[in-house]
C-alpha cells in the first residue's frame, strides 16, 4: 500500500522559513513547532515540544505578556518585536504576531520572522550615508554636483549660505530656476551663462575661474568630472570665497602707487624682519640710507626704551590680527632717540601665508616733548611736584580697580595741617611756601613704594595707601605721617613747627567711588581736628550710610505723608460656603510721582519703630473711616480691618486718639472697626498690648492676629493675648495643596482657633483647591488673589454687587472632614507633590524622579494601609486603586522616555498626567461622603 502523500498544509509548514509556534494558553508549553523554527533556534523538535514559552522569550516585558495571557486578559498583537533565546545561548531578534486559535481550543499562534540581520544592514547604510553627508556638510567650500545632463544632484549648506539662495528656491528643487539666481548674483549674468554652457559635465576637462559678483564678493570656481568605476557620471563643482585675498591684493597694488611720493616713512621687511626696501622720507627721518638698510634687519633701529613683553605683544598681534598700530621709541643713525607713531600690516600671498610685513611711521617727536611739559603742568603742583588733584583722581582710580582686583585693602588719608595760616601771617607767604615745599618732601619719605602723595592746595594734602594687609599695616603708617608733620623745620634760620589733622577711610568697606571717598576722608579729617588735632579719625562707612539713609527716608516718607501721595486699597474677606462679604482688609499703598504705585514692604520697614509709622498708621485709620461712611451712604455696609504698628499701639494716647477717630464718625459702629496686629510685634510688650486690646474690645473694636504662625507664640501669650481673629499666614496657605507640613500647620492653628474660641480666617487662597481644601479642614473665612485681589474704593462697590463664590465650595464633599476622614486630605496633598515632583523631573527642574512604584509613594502606602482599613468597602475606593497604577504607569513610561533621550512632548503627557490626578482627588474627596452621607452644607 502506497503510503499518503503530506498534505498542502503539512507542506506549507514543512518549507515556512518563518518561525511558526504553537502555544497552549493556559500552561504557555508549546504544543508544536515548524522546521522553520528548528532551523533558527537551533533546537530539536523534542527539546521545544513541552516547554514554557518563557524558557525562549524571557525578557521582562515577554515574561510581563505571557503573564497576562495566562491570566487571560492579554490582547492579541501583530508586528510587535521580542527576543528568542537560540540553543547556541545566543538571541536572535525577530518581528511576531500572536493570535489565537479559532477552535476554542485556548492555543495561540506565533508567526515569527528573523529581522536581525536586515536591521544591522539597515543601520550601516544609513552610517555610511550619514557620514557622506557630515563630510559634505563640514566642507568649508560650497560643493554642487551635476549628473551628465546637467541635472543639479545635490549641494551642501555651504554652497547655499555662500551665494545666500533663499530657502523657497531650494525647496522647490527647480535646477534652471537655482542657476539663474546664482547669474543674478552676477556682475556679468550673462558671462556667467555662456560659460556655465562651455563646461559640459561629461567631458575630463578640470576648470579653474574667478568670478566677481555685483556686490563685490569674488569666488574661486574650480570643477572636475566626477566618476564612479572610471565612468564619468557627472560634475563637481567647488566654490570658494576670495574676496579678501582679492581685497589684500588690491591694497597691496594701492600701496605700491603712493610708495615713493609718501608723507610717512614706509618700510618693507619679509616675514623674518629682513628689509627689503625703503622709501625717501624714510631715510629723512632715521638717517639711513636705502643701500645702508636693505638685506638689515629692522632691530637696526630699536632703543632698547621697550622690553620684550612689548614685543611679544606686537607679534602676537601681527599673527592673531594682521596688523599692528601704536607709538614706539626708535633710534636714529646718530644714535639719538625719537618717537614715531607705527603701523604694521602682514601680507599674504595666494597661500594664505605672510610674505612680507609693511611699515608706516611719521616722526612724532616734537609732539611727544611738548605732550610731556603739558602733562607735567596739567598732572603736578607747581610749588612742591607732588601729583595734583587731576593726577590723584587718576591714581585713585587705578588704585581702587587694584584694590578690588587684588582683595586688598586702600586707605585714603586727607591732610590738613594744623597751625599753618599762623605761620602765613607771622613769617610771610614764601616762607609758607617754603615751608609746605619741606613738609610735603618728609612725608612723601614716610611713605612705601606704590603709595602717592598728592597736593590739593594750600596746606590741604591726600595720601593714598595701597596693598594694605590690614588696619594695624595702615595705623603704622598715619603714626609716622602725623610724626613727620609734626617735627621741627628750619627755615631762614627759624625753627618752624606744625602738626597735622587727618581723616581717614577704607577701600573696599567704605564707597565705591573715588569722589565718594574724598567726601568721607574730608568729613573724618574734620572730626580728627574737633577732637583735638594731631590725630587721625577712621571714618564709619556704615555708620553713616544708615543714619543718611533713615534720614532721608523718613524725610520723603514724611513729604508723601503731607503730599497725599498714599492711598487705601482694599482686599474684600469672605465666608467662602455661603458668599458672604464680611468685610475688608484696608492696605496701604504709596503713589510716587515717578515710581508708581510702591507696595507696603518697600517702605514701611524703613520708618518702623518711628513716630512717623504712628502718623501714617493715624492717617489709614482716618481714612478706612471715612471710606466706611461713604460705603454707608451707597448702602454697604462693609467692615475694614487695618493693620497697625506695634511702636503706635504701645503709644500712651493710642486709646484715646481712637476714640476720637470713632467719635468723629458716630454713623459707623466700633464693631465694624478691626485692627490687625503682626504677632511678633504683638509679643513685644505683651502685658501693655494686652491691655490696649481689652481697652479696645471695650470700645467695641475687635483685633485679629495677622501672620499667625509665623512668631515664636506659646499657647500662654496666645491665652494672654485677647484677640477674637486668628489670620493664618499665607506662606503656610498657598503651599498647602502639595505641603503636608504646611497642611498640618494649618491644621494646627484651625485647631487652636477653635479651642480657644477665636475665628480663624486664612490668607492667601489663590485658588478654588485652597478654598475648598479649607473648607474641609474647617476653616469658612478667608481673602486672597483667588477671590479678589487689592482694588482701590471706588471699585468695591461694583465688585461686591457681581461677586460670586466658587460653587465646588458648597458642594457636600467640601464640609468639614472628621478627625478620622483627615487623612484623605493628607493623602490628596500627597498625591499633588507626587505629580508635581514628577512635573520637574520631566521639565529638568529637579534631577531625580518621585518614587515611581505605586506602593512605595505616600498615596500608595495610605491607599494600601490606613486608606484600605477605613474605605475598602466603598465602592470608590478600589477604582481609586486603578486610577493610581495607571498614574504610575504612565510616570514610568515618561521617565523612562527621559532617561533614554527620546524626545516626548510633554504637553499632552503632562495634561493626561493632571487629568488622571484631578480623577483621583475627586474620586478620594468622595470617599468620606460615601462614608457617612451628609446633607448639601447649607441646606436642611
Amino acid at each position: 500500500m502506497m503510503p499518503l502523500s503530506p498534505s498542502p498544509e503539512a507542506l506549507l509548514l514543512e518549507h515556512c522559513n518563518e518561525i511558526l509556534l504553537l502555544v497552549d494558553g493556559a500552561s504557555l508549553a508549546i504544543r508544536m513547532a515548524n522546521q522553520g523554527a528548528l532551523r533558527h533556534l537551533g533546537y530539536r523538535l523534542e527539546a521545544l515540544e513541552g516547554r514554557p514559552i518563557t524558557d525562549i522569550e524571557c525578557s521582562l516585558a515577554d515574561i510581563f505578556f505571557w503573564e497576562d495571557v495566562r491570566q487571560g486578559i492579554a490582547p492579541e498583537m501583530q508586528g510587535a518585536d521580542a527576543t528568542y533565546l537560540m540553543a547556541n545561548g545566543e538571541l536572535l531578534s525577530v518581528t511576531r504576531n500572536i493570535s489565537r486559535a479559532d477552535d476554542h481550543s485556548g492555543l495561540l499562534v506565533i508567526c515569527a520572522t528573523p529581522v536581525g540581520q536586515l536591521r544591522r544592514t539597515e543601520a550601516e547604510l544609513a552610517d555610511m550615508g550619514a557620514r557622506l553627508r557630515a563630510t559634505l556638510e563640514a566642507t568649508a567650500d560650497g560643493i554642487l554636483l551635476m549628473d551628465r545632463s546637467g541635472a543639479i544632484v545635490n549641494m551642501n549648506r555651504r554652497l547655499s549660505c555662500l551665494w545666500q539662495i533663499p530657502e523657497a528656491l531650494l525647496l522647490a528643487h527647480d535646477d534652471q530656476a537655482i542657476q539663474s539666481y546664482l547669474a543674478s548674483r552676477m556682475a556679468d549674468p550673462e558671462a556667467y551663462l555662456r560659460r556655465m554652457a562651455e563646461i559640459r559635465p561629461d567631458e575630463e576637462d578640470e576648470t579653474l575661474d574667478v568670478l566677481q559678483l555685483a556686490d563685490g564678493q569674488y569666488f574661486e570656481r574650480k570643477s572636475r568630472p566626477a566618476r564612479q568605476n572610471q565612468l564619468i557620471i557627472g560634475r563637481v563643482f567647488s566654490f570658494t570665497d576670495i574676496t579678501a585675498r582679492k581685497t589684500s591684493e588690491t591694497r597691496l597694488k594701492l600701496a605700491a602707487s603712493v610708495f615713493t611720493h609718501a608723507q610717512e616713512g614706509i618700510m618693507i621687511t619679509d616675514p623674518h624682519g629682513t628689509i627689503v626696501d625703503v622709501n625717501e622720507t624714510f631715510t629723512r627721518i632715521t638717517g639711513y640710507s636705502r643701500a645702508e638698510a636693505l638685506q638689515h634687519n629692522a632691530r637696526i633701529l630699536s632703543s632698547g626704551r621697550q622690553g620684550p613683553e612689548f614685543y611679544a605683544a606686537l607679534w602676537r598681534d601681527l599673527s592673531l590680527k594682521g596688523h599692528w598700530q601704536g607709538e614706539i621709541w626708535n633710534r636714529r643713525k646718530d644714535g639719538t632717540l625719537y618717537a614715531e607713531m607705527l603701523n604694521i600690516a602682514a601680507v599674504r600671498n595666494e597661500a594664505g601665508q605672510i610674505c612680507h610685513y609693511v611699515a608706516l611711521f611719521s616722526d612724532i617727536t616734537t609732539i611727544k616733548e611738548h605732550q610731556s611739559q603739558l602733562e607735567r603742568i596739567a598732572h603736578y603742583d607747581a610749588l612742591t611736584g607732588m601729583p595734583n588733584r587731576v593726577l590723584l583722581a587718576d591714581r585713585l582710580q587705578q588704585a581702587i580697580a587694584r584694590t578690588r582686583r587684588d582683595s586688598k585693602l586702600m586707605a585714603l588719608v586727607y591732610l590738613d595741617l594744623d597751625g599753618f595760616k599762623e605761620v602765613n601771617d607771622t613769617h610771610g607767604h614764601e616762607t609758607g611756601d617754603e615751608l609746605l615745599i619741606a613738609i610735603s618732601q618728609r612725608l612723601k619719605d614716610t611713605l612705601r613704594a606704590g603709595d602717592t602723595l598728592a597736593r590739593l592746595g594750600g596746606d590741604e594734602f591726600v595720601v593714598v595707601l595701597t596693598d594694605l594687609d590690614g588696619m594695624e599695616e595702615c595705623k603704622l603708617v598715619l603714626e609716622r605721617l602725623l610724626r613727620a608733620a609734626a617735627a621741627s623745620i628750619p627755615i631762614k634760620g627759624v625753627a618752624l613747627q606744625l602738626s597735622a589733622s587727618l581723616g581717614v577711610t577704607l577701600f573696599p568697606h567704605d564707597g565705591s567711588d573715588a569722589d565718594t571717598l574724598l567726601r568721607h576722608a574730608d568729613q573724618a579729617m574734620y572730626q580728627a581736628k574737633q577732637g583735638g588735632k594731631n590725630r587721625y579719625h577712621l571714618f564709619d562707612p556704615e555708620r553713616d550710610r544708615q543714619a543718611k539713609t533713615h534720614w532721608e527716608s523718613i524725610s520723603r516718607l514724611t513729604q508723601a505723608l503731607e503730599q497725599r501721595e498714599f492711598e487705601l486699597f482694599y482686599q474684600p474677606k469672605v465666608h467662602m460656603r455661603s458668599g458672604q462679604v464680611i468685610g475688608a482688609e484696608a492696605l496701604l499703598r504709596w503713589r510716587h510721582p515717578e515710581r508708581g504705585l510702591v507696595a507696603p514692604g518697600e517702605f514701611l520697614p524703613m520708618i518702623e519703630g518711628t513716630d512717623l509709622i504712628a502718623q501714617i498708621g493715624d492717617w489709614v485709620m482716618d481714612t478706612a473711616l471715612a471710606q466706611m461712611s461713604q460705603w454707608q451712604q451707597a448702602g454697604l455696609k462693609m467692615p475694614v480691618s487695618v493693620n497697625i504698628a506695634a511702636h503706635h499701639l504701645q503709644k500712651e494716647d493710642f486709646l484715646p486718639r481712637l476714640l476720637e477717630k470713632l467719635a468723629r464718625h458716630p454713623d459707623i459702629p466700633p464693631t465694624w472697626l478691626e485692627l490687625e496686629v503682626l504677632e511678633t510685634a504683638a509679643l513685644e510688650g505683651i502685658a501693655h498690648i494686652s491691655r490696649v486690646i481689652e481697652g479696645c474690645r471695650a470700645l467695641g473694636v475687635d483685633f485679629s492676629l495677622d501672620d499667625f504662625g509665623t512668631g515664636y507664640s506659646s499657647l500662654t501669650y496666645l491665652k494672654r493675648l485677647p484677640a477674637g481673629v486668628l489670620k493664618i499666614d499665607q506662606s503656610f496657605v498657598r503651599d498647602m495643596l502639595w505641603d503636608t507640613e504646611d497642611l498640618a500647620i494649618v491644621e494646627g492653628v484651625i485647631g487652636l482657633a477653635a479651642a480657644f474660641r477665636r475665628s480663624a480666617i486664612a490668607e492667601g487662597v489663590e485658588s478654588a483647591a485652597h478654598g475648598a481644601l479649607l473648607l474641609r479642614l474647617g476653616c469658612e473665612l478667608g481673602q486672597g488673589y483667588g477671590i479678589a485681589r487689592p482694588m482701590p474704593a471706588d471699585q468695591v462697590l461694583d465688585w461686591v454687587r457681581t461677586w460670586q463664590p466658587e460653587q465646588s465650595w458648597q458642594a457636600p464633599h467640601n464640609a468639614p472632614l472628621s478627625r478620622d476622614d483627615m487623612a484623605t486630605a493628607y493623602a490628596e496633598v500627597d498625591l499633588r507633590h507626587w505629580c508635581r515632583a514628577l512635573e520637574h523631573h520631566l521639565l529638568g527642574a529637579i534631577p531625580a524622579p518621585p518614587p515611581l512604584a505605586s506602593p512605595e509613594c505616600h498615596f500608595g502606602q495610605w491607599y494600601a494601609g490606613a486608606g484600605r482599613a477605613r474605605y475598602q468597602e466603598q465602592a470608590l475606593f478600589a477604582p481609586l486603586g486603578e486610577l493610581h497604577e495607571q498614574l504610575h504607569q504612565l510616570g514610568n513610561r515618561l521617565v523612562a522616555e527621559k532617561a533614554a533621550g527620546r524626545e516626548t512632548d510633554l504637553e499632552p503627557a503632562l495634561a493626561q498626567l493632571l487629568e488622571l490626578q484631578d480623577q483621583l482627588i475627586a474620586g478620594l474627596q468622595q470617599l468620606p461622603l460615601a462614608l457617612h452621607p451628609t446633607p448639601r452644607p447649607g441646606t436642611a
